[in-house]
């Protein structure tokens, strides 16, 4: 994609309430640089660094977006992959890591899913939400296994038209783009049929009294 047109398609998507970032090419990873960030963790290579830097900008931006005037800067000239920001608006990606698990999902909420904006991926789908109240990133457990994440507050996913260097690559389903429709509106995960954690943990963290986020 020439960079002309992928600055028209990410001002165009920032118009529709969604945040892209700049990832490095062919991967999904922030380009810190092009953002404007010293990227620290690749002087150190220290894991911790990159996941602080990661977490803190996400969070950061959702709560003060970048303008159109820093999307255009981003991208200009730009050749690696686009991600998407959760948390702003209350945008809730659900990111199943493989199809099955979201065919699963799909069976009982095929009517929302329908409606809503999906992307396929490498392995899995992603399907674009909106929460009636901020939600933080976390795993994402369907029944009892574990499907996928959650990214919310503090997370991204990678978007179409990013392409992985093994040449697998991110494309959004026929007539389900964020220009052909809104997210969908959901109260939480539990009316989804999904929780952040393992029924297994939740149970035992309220036998031991410990925190945990019930009214995801």
């Amino acid at each position: 994609m020439l960079p002309k047109i992928k600055i028209d398609y990410v001002v165009r998507l920032l118009a529709r309430g969604y945040v892209c970032l700049p990832l490095r090419a062919g991967g999904k990873h922030l380009d810190l640089e092009a953002m404007g960030y010293h990227p620290l963790h690749l002087q150190t290579c220290r894991k911790d660094l990159k996941e602080l830097a990661f977490c803190s900008i996400a969070f950061q931006l959702s709560q003060k977006p970048p303008t159109g005037e820093d999307i255009e800067r981003w991208f200009h000239d730009f050749a690696g992959n686009v991600g998407i920001l959760g948390g702003f608006s209350n945008l809730l990606i659900l990111d199943f890591d493989n199809a099955a698990a979201y065919r699963g999902w799909f069976g009982i909420h095929g009517e929302i899913a329908n409606r809503t904006p999906v992307a396929r991926t490498p392995n899995g789908f992603h399907v674009y939400l909106r929460a009636r109240e901020p939600m933080v990133s976390s795993s994402l457990h369907f029944g009892m296994r574990r499907v996928g994440h959650v990214k919310a507050l503090g997370g991204y996913v990678v978007g179409s038209p990013s392409v992985l260097k093994d040449g697998s690559s991110y494309s959004w389903l026929d007539n389900q783009s964020p220009f052909d429709v809104e997210p969908q509106l959901v109260e939480n995960l539990a009316d989804l049929s999904l929780r952040p954690v393992s029924p297994l943990k939740h149970y035992y963290d309220r036998v031991r009294n410990r925190g945990f986020f019930e009214r995801q």
